[in-house]
């Protein structure tokens, strides 16, 4: 094949990509958007549409109008299957670890409450810890308000109207309107904190971890003594977020929508 040409093919392909994953976020889309979207020209457009959809990674739905195709479909499942939380998240947690010098753990939503599944230990002498399996409040954890934050408003809103909203410390949320004002801090800034609100002298900084559909499936933290989370706590938050982005990001959630 003659460099021009393969140099044709390239830009084609990256073409074609563009198109499926421009489909695969506006899940239905029409030709005349896409165009615009990707500045490609209309004949262009309608060449590898008709390709794509000759092979099946592209499909009608309705008059002129695309979505993505049984063969996209396909391949994205046999995608997801490699996918696990407990096969990616480790190596993220023990660079987060690394990171902060502080404890950080993973918990998943069971019930109205997160259960701790992973965990790794910090190096400092002085250390929080908690047991596998043991369980935190959705109200009064960061790990709770964090997984809280990425779902719907009036999904949280639902749960939290349904908690037992029990008070452990003097710091404690125990009211509706206290807990869903501080789930939506979270979801403003992609960060929750627990302020000893279930162990005194504690300070817990928490991101959600998000799975392909965007849907939360879990939740990371870091933790330890208040004044040595505090006296770190810009960094901190950095590295909690970014790991929990990239932990979502290795299962498969897109990036963050733009905002409008």
């Amino acid at each position: 094949m003659s460099t021009e040409a393969s140099t044709t093919s390239a830009g084609t392909l990256a073409r074609g990509l563009d198109i499926l994953e421009w489909v695969a976020e506006v899940e239905r889309g029409s030709m005349s958007d896409l165009c615009a979207a990707l500045g490609l020209s209309r004949s262009a457009g309608y060449r590898i549409v008709g390709q794509l959809r000759e092979r099946g990674y592209l499909a009608e739905a309705g008059e002129n109008h695309l979505r993505l195709g049984p063969v996209a479909i396909r391949v994205g499942l046999q995608a997801l299957e490699g996918l696990d939380l407990f096969k990616v998240t480790p190596d993220h947690l023990r660079a987060l670890v690394e990171d902060t010098e502080e404890t950080a753990f993973v918990a998943v939503p069971e019930g109205i409450e997160m259960a701790y599944v992973m965990q790794e230990v910090g190096p400092q002498v002085v250390k929080v810890s908690s047991k596998l399996g043991s369980r935190a409040p959705l109200h009064a954890s960061g790990l709770g308000k964090a997984y809280l934050s990425a779902l719907p408003a009036a999904e949280a809103e639902e749960i939290v109207a349904g908690l037992d909203l029990v008070g452990y410390t003097p710091t404690t949320l125990t009211t509706v309107p206290a807990v869903l004002a501080a789930v939506e801090r979270a979801r403003e800034h992609g960060y929750a904190i627990d302020d000893s609100e279930r162990e005194p002298g504690v300070r817990c900084l928490a991101a959600p971890i998000r799975d392909a559909s965007r849907r939360p499936v879990a939740a990371i933290s870091v933790a330890g003594p208040r004044d040595r989370i505090l006296a770190a706590e810009t960094s901190i938050i950095e590295a909690v977020v970014a790991t929990a982005r990239a932990i979502s990001s290795s299962l498969g959630c897109p990036p963050p929508r733009p905002s409008r």
